[in-house]
């Protein structure tokens, strides 16, 4: 049936963790391309799409594997160095909080340009940032404390953007 909810997996105990996972591994790979992004020059016109598109992909990658790396190694560590069912578990939800966020931030550079696609790409990640920001937060303040906060994370990240736009970096 079409909406039907599964009740037997809200019995779950380790479903508010592969969440957590999953929902922290989306917001690590915003913040990490996001600094990515802001640090490194503007690419330079020989740069293709291509090459961009790449670039942002296999750093998006480069990261998400070296957090299983070393998610491994330390489940390992208190799991008397087994890798266990729900670690691997933890893991997969990491790939898919992680892994779209990757791809949906190298496709604009492909499609739209290496400036415009690059500008889209670094607001694209502070909106993920700022949505799961409101979420979380708005479930304990009220609407206005909710809205100030995720405004202040907003016009933070947003005044370094304009910056490396104004300089050219």
């Amino acid at each position: 049936m079409l909406g039907a909810v599964d009740h037997s997996r809200l019995d779950d105990p380790l479903l508010p963790e592969v969440a957590r996972e999953s929902v922290t591994m989306a917001l690590y790979q915003s913040l990490s391309l996001l600094a990515v992004l802001l640090a490194t020059p503007n690419p330079s016109a020989e740069d293709t799409r291509v090459e961009v598109a790449a670039t942002v992909f296999l750093t998006g990658l480069g990261l998400l594997l070296a957090h299983h790396i070393a998610f491994r190694i330390s489940s390992r560590l208190v799991n008397s160095g087994i890798l266990s069912a729900d670690s691997m578990r933890l893991l997969r939800a990491q790939a898919l909080g992680g892994l779209p966020v990757v791809v949906a931030a190298a496709l604009p550079p492909l499609v739209l340009g290496v400036d415009n696609g690059t500008l889209f790409s670094e607001l694209l990640l502070l909106g993920i940032v700022v949505a799961v920001g409101y979420r979380a937060i708005r479930q304990a303040v009220s609407r206005r404390r909710a809205i100030v906060y995720v405004g202040g994370l907003a016009v933070t990240v947003a005044l370094v953007i304009a910056l490396k736009v104004a300089v050219g970096h």
